[in-house]
Parts: structure tokens; sequence; C-alpha cells
């Protein structure tokens, strides 16, 4: 059976340690740090750095890969829930609770999501998670618990706007979460779907909202004239 072979110990925990140190340096600076603050903040050799990651782009791919064992690791705990009967409401919001608390404890994967549009566009990592919130989505609209209109796709964006709040520290960071997942959930329950579907179409959204950006005062816009 092929397969990509794990890394010696002794080259996994230096990744770790390496990846570890780069969660202290992002929330002291941010995602901006050297290979050689790296190395320094982990207590390894510059050397050592190096082999491990040839460039910053491979810690943010790395940090990652990262967040998706993390997010991997949620659905798994979804899926023994399943098992145990638990029912489709439950496991989502099950998924968004988690999905929150690993992005508060983990603020860099929001930052290295962000990144990673930007280093690797056409990435397909994270379909498989995709695919299996879209199960637990379509059981919970099975029973009737979640809105018909909601997809997997909208619970992770849900999931990537509140990524956003993790540039506050604790306790402040926890607390506004837990107050938009709050609302959140409230406009996500199947009964709220009574007052209206999600709007009009995407692309009558957008053009909706550039209308409306480009009838907003033009202070600071290069286009504003004297």
């Amino acid at each position: 059976m092929s397969g990509k072979r794990a890394p010696r110990p002794e080259i996994a925990r230096s990744i770790r340690q390496l990846l570890d140190a780069a969660e202290r340096l992002f929330e002291l600076q941010g995602l901006e740090f050297s290979l050689n603050e790296l190395a320094h903040e982990a207590g390894l050799g510059v050397a050592t750095c190096y082999r491990r990651f040839q460039s910053h782009d491979d810690v943010v791919r790395a940090l990652h890969g990262r967040a998706h064992e993390a997010f991997t690791a949620i659905f798994d705990e979804l899926d023994a829930e399943v098992a145990d009967g638990a029912d489709g409401w439950s496991t989502i919001t099950g998924y968004l609770e988690r999905a929150v608390a690993t992005n508060n404890a983990h603020p860099i994967f929001a930052a290295t999501a962000r990144r990673m549009a930007r280093i690797e566009p056409g990435s397909t990592a994270g379909e498989d998670l995709v695919l299996r919130l879209a199960a637990h989505v379509a059981r919970a609209q099975a029973e009737g618990s979640l809105r018909t209109d909601v997809t997997a796709i909208d619970l992770m964006t849900l999931m990537t706007e509140l990524g956003v709040l993790t540039v506050f520290p604790e306790p402040a960071r926890s607390a506004m979460s837990v107050r938009q997942l709050q609302i959140m959930l409230a406009g996500l329950r199947a009964e709220s779907q009574r007052f209206g579907d999600l709007g009009r179409d995407p692309v009558e959204g957008i053009a909706h909202l550039r209308a409306l950006a480009t009838a907003l005062p033009s202070v600071g816009r290069s286009d504003s004239g004297a």
C-alpha cells in the first residue's frame, strides 16, 4: 500500500516545535516573522529551521495543515456523537461551537487561511471537510431543525467571518464570539425561515453592494476629485 511516509520522530518533533513557536510569534507580531526569528523562538538552530521549511510560505502551508487536522478531529467527534444517537441540530451547534473554540485557541489558523487563499488560490484543501459538514447539514434539514436554504459553505463562511475576532485579546475574543454565535444560531433555526428566505440572487446582491459603494461619500477614494 503506497502512501506518504511519516517523518522520523526527531523531524516530527522539530516541526512541532517550529509550528508551536509560529503560533507564539503570531500572538506577538502577526504572521510576518522571519525564519531566523522562528528558529530562535523554537530554540532550534537556523539550519534546522531551513531544513524543515525552505520559505515562510512553507510554514504557512504547514500551519494550514495543522488547522486541517484540528478540524478533521472535530468531525471525527461529531461522527462519534451521531453514532451515539445525536440529532442533526446538536451536530450543527457542535460544529459551530467547536470551530469557534478552535479558532479562538489558535488565532493563527484564521490568518493562515487568508494567506493560503493568496499563495495557493486554486487549492482544494478542505474540500473533504465541506463534504463531511454537508452530511450533517442534510441530516439537520431532514429533521426540520435547520433552515433549508443554508449550505455547508454558508456555515464555513460564518466561521471564517468569526475568525476576524481573533485579532482581539482574550477574554474579549471569546466573549464577542459567544455573542455572535448565539445570534447566528438563532438565525439558522428552521423557524427563522418563516421571516423570509436568504434574499436576492447573489449576482443581483453583488451589483447592489457595488452600487451602494459608489454612492457612498468618497472620502479617501482616489477618484474623489479635488
